[in-house]
């Protein structure tokens, strides 16, 4: 008697396994609980692609200025310190206190968590609607032998919703070299 209710126990658990719709697997490291950076910057590359930029680069005092057409690949190498700024990852779940004033959304990291990203900031063109106008990060890395802290910020025109200005400016510093600053901004030109 008893192997067969453990028989029966064990058919009716193996075919209620397979009842019920099936669902995509889901990407375990991607949540989306904080403003979507990386989706944000990838979405608006078909639209930059062959645009314009002109473009100021300045290391150590030293400055450049080009003007150049960019592709869509070109793009994302371009902006690609945005798109590695994005915090939407499944480790990161509980790593940011989320504050609304007005016109202006603020991750910020909570003092107990880790990570190098302290702060998004996303400013909208109303309180009312979702159309953003500028995205701000900031990041800080330390160790023993490196530190490095890195702002971006990126504007949108508020007429064709694409980015019309861009900005990373950063400090690197080894323990016993002295410290070097970037800074890259540009325009883009329709």
């Amino acid at each position: 008697m008893k192997k067969l209710f453990s028989l029966l126990l064990m058919l009716g658990l193996l075919f209620s396994c397979n009842e019920g719709e099936e669902q995509p697997l889901a990407n375990p490291t991607q949540i989306d609980k904080y403003f979507p950076l990386k989706s944000f910057v990838i979405n608006q590359l078909d639209e930059l692609k062959d645009h314009k930029v002109h473009k100021i680069t300045m290391i150590n005092g030293e400055e450049a200025s080009t003007e150049v057409v960019l592709n869509k690949e070109q793009w994302r190498k371009e902006l690609d310190a945005f798109i590695q700024a994005d915090i939407n990852k499944a480790a990161n779940s509980t790593a940011y206190e989320e504050q609304k004033k007005g016109k202006e959304k603020r991750y910020l990291l909570k003092p107990e968590a880790k990570g190098n990203i302290k702060e998004i900031r996303v400013t909208y063109q109303s309180s009312a609607n979702d159309k953003v106008k500028q995205v701000t990060f900031v990041a800080e890395s330390e160790n023993f032998f490196y530190e490095s802290s890195t702002t971006g910020t990126l504007k949108i025109d508020e007429s064709s919703g694409l980015i019309s200005t861009y900005s990373v400016e950063g400090t690197q510093k080894v323990w016993f070299l002295s410290p070097n600053e970037i800074a890259v901004k540009g325009n883009v030109v329709e």
